[in-house]
């Protein structure tokens, strides 16, 4: 694989959730100034992205839909997926959140139903509740509240109350940016607060995130994580477990 199909997906990340400038991307990722240049001109050619004075910006609108979410690190979410999948580690009962890397893990809990016996799913995410539908080994519980088009999922009051009927073995959350000290970031104050009744809910919060959402804290909206809480990425440095490990977290990639 070239070194440019490595760093696609997340170089899409990073001008999703904003680090528009040629100078930005290269810190985030590690490589020199002239080889982002050469990485913006090739996703320029494929039709992704137009090119900017100093940067670049995604040809979508504001907030990308959750198809293209699902397609940016794809192959980091189904490895996340494979690691969430043997994390189940026979829980009854559980919580799946409305992220891109949670729809990789239904699609995974999909392909291994036969290994599934009476599982019971609760989730807010129609996507997650499209792709589990029909499998009889589950038993699905979809939340009711306001629909949002671009995460396909259900938030505010009326899912917050529902969720408080559940009592779950184990919880997997996304989010778009996840930090040591904050917790998880989100765009919406609903977001975080149906994490936080969820966590509330709960014996185990896992939370699913590829390496691209430990590298932006800016996000306005943040709910704290339990002690405790177990992260699966795709890829974390020995200083980044450490750092976790203080925090009272485990990160395993």
């Amino acid at each position: 694989m070239s070194g440019f199909n490595q760093r696609k997906d997340a170089l899409l990340r990073l001008l999703q959730i904003g680090a528009p400038t040629v100078q930005a991307l290269s810190a985030a990722l590690g490589v020199s100034v002239a080889t982002v240049r050469r990485d913006l001109a090739a996703l320029a050619d494929e039709g992704v992205i137009a090119r900017t004075y100093g940067g670049a910006t995604l040809l979508q609108r504001a907030e990308p839909t959750f198809d293209f979410r699902m397609r940016v690190a794809a192959a980091a979410k189904r490895r996340i997926a494979e690691a969430a999948f043997e994390a189940l580690d026979g829980a009854s009962t559980i919580f799946l959140d409305a992220g891109t890397t949670v729809g990789a893990f239904a699609e995974k809990l999909a392909l291994m139903q036969d290994s599934l016996n009476g599982l019971v799913v609760v989730t807010q995410s129609h996507r997650v509740a499209a792709i589990l539908a029909n499998i009889a080994s589950i038993e699905l519980f979809l939340l009711g509240g306001r629909y949002r088009a671009n995460s396909e999922g259900v938030f505010g009051p009326l899912a917050e109350r529902t969720i408080e009927a559940f009592r779950f073995e184990k919880i997997f959350l996304g989010a778009d940016s996840v930090s040591a000290e904050f917790g998880l970031g989100e765009t919406t104050l609903e977001q975080v607060r149906l994490k936080e009744v969820a966590m509330q809910r709960t014996k185990a919060t896992i939370v699913l995130a590829d390496a691209t959402k430990f590298q932006d804290q800016t996000l306005p909206f943040w709910t704290r994580l339990p002690k405790g809480a177990r992260l699966l990425t795709d890829e974390a440095s020995e200083h980044m477990r450490q750092q976790y490990r203080e925090a009272g977290f485990t990160i395993s990639a």
